[in-house]
């Protein structure tokens, strides 16, 4: 049983990692950050866009004013390992 609902935690933290990521995304666009944008949306197929687009969010956290998104995002992939490790 307990597995089941760390799964569904992970299914959850997984759908909150995807909305971060695309609401970081679009914060760099709108920051005149357009070139690092499409970067980490080319870079997502190579499946090291979303670890770009993580550290380049907190590296640039303030200017993109995106400080409590990433906050989420963090504490999505905290809890989501947490929840792997428990549901084995």
């Amino acid at each position: 049983m307990l597995a089941i609902i760390m799964m569904f935690v992970l299914g959850v933290c997984g759908i909150i990692s995807i909305g971060c990521f695309i609401m970081v995304i679009i914060k760099m666009f709108q920051n005149d950050e357009a070139t690092l944008g499409i970067i980490c949306l080319v870079t997502i197929f190579c499946a090291i866009g979303g670890l770009i687009t993580f550290v380049m969010g907190w590296v640039k956290a303030d200017k993109l004013q995106a400080r409590q998104i990433m906050g989420i995002w963090t504490g999505a992939i905290v809890v989501g390992m947490i929840a792997s490790f428990l549901a084995q």
